[in-house]
């Protein structure tokens, strides 16, 4: 007879508000199998004692036959010791027994609707906002709890006779679909002129008309306003680009299907599941060659050669499916609004938006009222699970589950790529992403969002955390936030934020060697950090080691300019920098790269005496440990970006140079050297976590920080780290880059609190 075990499985995906557990416990019942489910937030455990290869049969079965909204993107298993289950039983989510307030995500349509929607003979035949119960809006529309259709913006739309029969019969896949709709009750499609000519076609044939003719136009979709453009028309892209005052950073891509997206993105099973979820976020795809694709078919692919990854997506509304039908290929879609501002939500936004963009050809919209703006959620694919880069659409306000927190705690989140997280006990509700908060706009959107869901959820904050660094928005709103509502404030140091967001995650125990590698950071010392070894346990940290400080020319322009941070460190590297370098100071030898800079006279056009001039004599220089800003010198000493148009793109362009490197060695010498930068960096983190190990015993490792965006640096990290025994973590649920710090604040939050009751 086969030996019982016991394993832990752990189930990723959109599992949370569509009925997962009792289907896990059904499923459970017809094996005759024992354990327990509980809901984590955004996952869902199930614990099982029986044999192997009948829990194998189990996992099958629930992928296989998961509730219709439900999507496993991702299922990890593992043994654990052996539990004697009496029975199986669903948990409570939280040992003492809160249960989360569940508001759904969005969903986009689902399958069965687009059959009906592309059926001549079904009543809602090419009806662009079809929906049922498993598919359509939900966040985006609701004003309160329960999610009931007086409680959002459907109500303004009353149910036609034929679809209040479908919502009130038991046996009707529309049975309480809150968003019920057809052509005779419904949304309906309008458009708004711009200047162009009228036509006989209808709304969705027009647009796609207008796209192909050159134009470029405003399409509203369920969380705000996108710009839709051809993405092989040069001069429509370039309108786009004037419109959005957006110079370089490539453009996320609609595709019609997982076959359209094939021909130019290379897609493992994995991302396809990933892309064809109901959260249908972008998903960070590499592209074939640009030689590969002219051959398929001859077309301007400038925009799809900025960069080794596409942002491919599949549409999320049945207008979308229609007006790609009609257009006959790949659109850009990208949000409505100029490059740092909100998405925009409202026609009346949208229309004064226009006045002033006359390239923006005409408007199509509806009159489904947005009640909250929630950009694409943006996704990518590492160490064969999927990783959040952007959490929104799709995701939030699912919670996450932070083991043993109690109380309620606001975590104001960071200045740039902005979340903020209102918890209540173990459930930590991460906002939808809101961008960088330097715009008066966008700050008063983060205010109103605050406020909007605390009443959602119910929660009224009794802790206030937040980022120490004292220039921040979001500092000064928290401090303002704590002094008005008389409750305590915590302030927390950024890199450390970064590395509890793990711990919240994995729900990591004992001690962990934390690297956090980022572009920014402000320090408890006062300087600039960024490249940091942190030890951290429960609430606590210590700075176990850095990269050694380089005197930069500071302020926020330095950050873009990347050939100012090449000469900082060429000057600290003529002045003794790789010198004296103890265990706690870290330097990487990049003479080399020096080298070749000089040699090919790389900043012959920059004013490189002044910057020399301003650090000799200490005006505006900061000193840095930043890993962000040396990814940025050695883009710009290798000549392959020197300005960051957005944020770190000369680090995404560097990447790439070290991709090419990989694919083809000896393409250049500069390929070359930046695959090698790449190797010396994963070299120095192993390096350095081994000789924490040999000083503190600590064998847990958290990779985090923008920086471990970098996929060839974290597949090479986490390859040598695992080489050497070590069991390493890193951020899945949220982004490694500041959208999560404020998830990592709620949990820096909640441990303290939990230590200060000696728990």
């Amino acid at each position: 007879m086969a030996k019982k075990i016991t394993e832990k499985i752990t189930l990723w995906g959109i599992v949370q508000g569509v009925g997962f557990r009792p289907f896990v416990a059904k499923v459970a019942d017809r094996f005759s199998m024992k354990g327990e489910v509980l809901n984590l937030g955004g996952l869902v455990e199930i614990q099982v004692t029986d044999t192997e290869k009948h829990i194998t049969e189990f996992i099958k079965e629930l992928k296989t036959n998961k509730p219709a909204p439900a999507e496993i993107v991702h299922i990890k298993r593992e043994k654990i010791d052996y539990r004697d289950f009496d029975g199986f039983t669903i948990r409570k989510s939280g040992e003492g027994g809160q249960e989360a307030a569940m508001i759904p995500a969005d969903l986009a349509v689902c399958p069965d609707c687009l059959r009906e929607m592309y059926d001549k003979e079904n009543r809602r035949y090419m009806h662009p906002f079809i929906s049922c119960m498993v598919c359509g809006p939900r966040y985006t529309i609701i004003d309160k709890i329960p999610y009931d259709r007086d409680n959002t913006s459907m109500i303004d739309f009353p149910m036609c006779d034929q679809c209040e029969a479908e919502y009130t019969s038991l046996d009707d896949r529309r049975f309480h679909a809150q968003t019920i709709s057809c052509h005779d009750c419904g949304p309906q499609m309008d458009f708004k002129l711009n200047g162009a000519e009228n036509s006989t076609k209808g709304p969705l044939e027009k647009a796609a008309a207008l796209i192909k003719e050159g134009r470029v136009i405003a399409f509203k979709s369920m969380g705000g306003y996108n710009l839709v453009a051809n993405p092989f028309d040069e001069g429509e892209v370039s309108d786009l680009r004037i419109i959005k005052d957006r110079e370089e950073k490539p453009f996320a891509i609609m595709f019609r299907s997982v076959e359209e997206i094939r021909k130019y993105c290379f897609m493992n099973d994995v991302e396809e599941r990933l892309i064809t979820s109901s959260a249908r976020p972008i998903l960070l795809l590499e592209r074939k060659s640009i030689e590969e694709l002219q051959d398929m078919q001859p077309r301007n692919y400038s925009e799809l050669a900025k960069s080794r990854f596409v942002g491919a997506f599949l549409p999320s509304m049945g207008a979308q499916y229609i007006m790609l039908d009609y257009f006959g290929g790949p659109l850009i879609v990208t949000s409505a609004n100029f490059s740092g501002m909100p998405i925009i939500r409202t026609e009346e936004e949208m229309f004064e938006f226009m006045k002033n963009q006359p390239l923006i050809n005409e408007a199509f919209y509806n009159e489904r009222k947005i009640r909250v703006t929630v950009d694409d959620s943006v996704v990518r694919v590492i160490d064969g699970q999927p990783q959040m880069i952007r959490r929104s659409k799709g995701y939030a306000p699912v919670p996450l589950y932070i083991e043993g927190a109690e109380g309620e705690i606001f975590a104001a989140g960071s200045q740039l790529k902005n979340s903020f997280c209102l918890s209540k006990g173990p459930f930590a509700y991460v906002s939808q992403y809101f961008g960088d908060m330097d715009t008066v706009e966008t700050q008063e959107i983060y205010k109103h969002n605050v406020s909007r869901m605390a009443d959602l959820f119910r929660i009224e904050p009794k802790q206030i955390v937040c980022d120490m660094h004292p220039l921040y928005f979001t500092t000064k709103f928290a401090e303002d936030y704590a002094k008005e509502h008389d409750i305590p404030l915590m302030k927390v140091q950024h890199h450390h934020a970064h590395v509890a967001s793990v711990m919240a995650e994995h729900n990591v125990e004992g001690p962990v060697i934390g690297v956090s590698f980022d572009g920014t950071g402000y320090g408890t010392d006062g300087c600039i950090w960024g490249g940091e070894f942190l030890l951290c346990e429960g609430s606590r940290m210590q700075r176990a080691a850095h990269l050694k400080y380089v005197k930069m020319i500071g302020g926020d322009e330095s950050m873009k300019e990347g050939w100012k941070s090449a000469v900082s460190y060429a000057n600290a590297i003529d002045n003794g920098y790789l010198d004296n370098v103890g265990d706690e100071e870290l330097t990487l030898d990049i003479r080399d790269i020096v080298d070749y800079a000089r040699d090919n006279q790389i900043f012959e056009e920059e004013n490189t005496d002044i910057a020399l001039a301003a650090m000799e004599h200490d005006i505006n220089t900061i000193k840095s440990s930043s890993m962000g800003r040396l990814f940025d010198a050695v883009s710009a000493m290798l000549g392959i970006c020197s300005y960051n148009e957005y944020e770190g793109e000369c680090a995404m362009l560097l990447e790439d140079a070290a991709a090419e490197a990989m694919r083809s060695p000896g393409y250049s010498d500069a390929a070359d050297l930046a695959l090698d930068f790449h190797m010396k960096v994963a070299e120095m983190i192993r390096t350095q976590c081994v000789r924490i190990w040999e000083d503190c015993g600590v064998k847990q490792v958290i990779l985090t920080g923008g920086t471990f965006q970098n996929k060839i640096l974290m597949e090479k990290t986490l390859e040598l780290l695992r080489g050497d025994g070590f069991k390493v973590y890193y951020n899945v649920s949220v982004s490694p880059n500041d959208g999560g710090i404020a998830l990592g604040q709620t949990y820096i939050a909640a441990m303290a609190a939990l230590e200060k009751k000696g728990k």
